[in-house]
C-alpha cells in the first residue's frame, strides 16, 4: 500500500514576487534532486533561471507556505498574447493533487485575466494526477495525455540502417533554420501537437521554437552533432529533422521528430531517429527521453520499436478566449 501524503498544515498562498531565490531554494533544490531521479534530467540549468527571476521580481505564480516555508510553487510567463504555465512541484512529502490543485487553480485564474492574455498552454511533467475538461471564465479548458518515455539501455541500441532513396543527411547547422521552420509548420498543419502548441501553426512560432531549441538550455544543451537533417538533392528545405539535446551528464533528450506529410511512411521518421539515437550514444548518454501526444499511435509504435517504455503519463492543456 503507498504511503499517504502529509496534510500541508494551514497553507497559504503568497505571490512569487514577494519571495526571493533563497526563499524557495529548499523547494528547488527538491526539485532538482526529483528531477535526476525520475527523469534522468538535470533541472539546475532551470533552477538558476528561475532563482534570476525571482531575485528580480519577474516570475508570476504562487508559492505555497506552510509553517513559514515554501512547499511548492506554480508559475507562469507571459509573450505574444499567451501565458505559458512554465512549472508546478511540491515538495514529495505533501504531494497530492489537492495541494497542486490549489496551486494550479489560482494560477489559471490569474493567467486568464492577465492583460494581453488569450490563450493559456501548459504541460505539466512532474504533476501527479490526470488533468479532465473544466470551464474557466465560460471558457473550456481542454486538457490532452502526453507520454514521458525513456530508452534507459542505449549503450545496447544497434540498429540497421534503413535509408530511404534519394537523400542526404545532415547535421544540423543553423543556416537550416528558416527552411526547418518550413517543415514544421506544414509538417504539424492539422496535427494535434499545434493545438498543444501553437508555435507550430505559423512559420514565425516554429522559427522561434527552432531558436530556443538550439541556443536556449530550457531543453538542454543542444547536440547538433546528434540532430539530422534529411534534404533532397534537388531541393533547399530539408524533409525531414530530428533534434536532440544533453539534460543530464549520461542522459539525452529528443527535442523534435518531423517529417514532410509527403515523404511519411517511408521510413524516413525511423532512420532520422536511428542516427540521432547512435549520435547521442556515441555523445556518451546511456539513456534518452522523448514526450509525445498519447493519441499518436504511429509514434508512439515507433518509439515501442525502438526500445523505448513510457516512464509517465501527463497532462497537457490548452485555453482559450475565443
Amino acid at each position: 500500500m503507498a504511503a499517504s501524503r502529509a496534510v500541508i498544515p494551514n497553507p497559504i498562498l503568497a505571490d512569487l514576487r514577494e519571495l526571493r531565490g533563497d526563499d524557495l531554494e529548499p523547494v528547488l533544490s527538491a526539485q532538482t534532486h526529483y528531477w535526476k531521479r525520475r527523469f534522468r534530467w538535470d533541472f539546475g540549468p532551470s533552477k538558476q533561471v528561475l532563482r534570476r527571476f525571482l531575485d528580480n521580481r519577474q516570475l508570476h505564480g504562487y508559492a505555497m507556505i506552510s509553517g513559514g516555508r515554501p512547499v511548492g510553487y506554480s508559475y507562469f510567463i507571459f509573450e505574444d498574447g499567451k501565458a505559458l504555465v512554465g512549472d508546478l512541484f511540491v515538495l514529495e512529502a505533501f504531494r497530492d493533487a489537492s495541494a497542486e490543485r490549489a496551486l494550479l487553480d489560482p494560477l489559471l485564474r490569474a493567467a486568464a485575466l492577465y492583460p494581453g492574455v488569450r490563450r493559456i498552454e501548459g504541460q505539466l511533467l512532474s504533476l501527479s494526477y490526470q488533468l479532465v475538461p473544466e470551464t474557466l471564465y465560460q471558457r473550456r479548458l481542454v486538457p490532452y495525455q502526453r507520454l514521458y518515455m525513456i530508452h534507459d539501455r542505449l549503450t545496447a541500441f544497434a540498429e540497421p540502417a534503413r535509408n530511404p532513396p534519394a537523400l542526404r543527411y545532415r547535421t544540423w547547422s543553423g543556416a537550416y533554420i528558416d527552411q526547418a521552420a518550413e517543415l514544421i509548420a506544414a509538417g504539424y498543419f492539422g496535427h494535434v501537437d499545434s493545438k498543444i502548441n501553437d508555435q507550430y501553426r505559423t512559420l514565425g512560432g516554429a522559427r522561434r521554437f527552432l531558436l530556443n531549441t538550439t541556443q536556449h538550455t530550457g531543453c538542454g544543451a543542444f547536440l547538433a552533432g546528434a540532430s539530422f537533417l534529411a534534404v533532397p538533392p534537388d531541393r533547399i528545405r530539408p524533409v525531414g529533422l530530428c533534434l536532440a539535446s544533453r539534460v543530464d551528464d549520461d542522459a539525452g533528450h529528443i527535442t523534435q521528430i518531423c517529417v514532410d506529410p509527403a515523404h511519411r511512411g517511408t521510413g524516413l521518421g525511423r532512420e532520422l531517429l536511428r542516427r540521432s539515437l547512435s549520435a547521442v550514444r556515441s555523445a556518451g548518454c546511456e539513456a534518452v527521453s522523448l514526450t509525445v501526444t498519447a493519441n499518436n499511435s504511429a509514434a508512439v509504435g515507433l518509439y515501442e520499436r525502438f526500445g523505448f517504455q513510457v516512464g509517465r503519463r501527463f497532462s497537457a492543456f490548452v485555453w482559450e478566449a475565443d
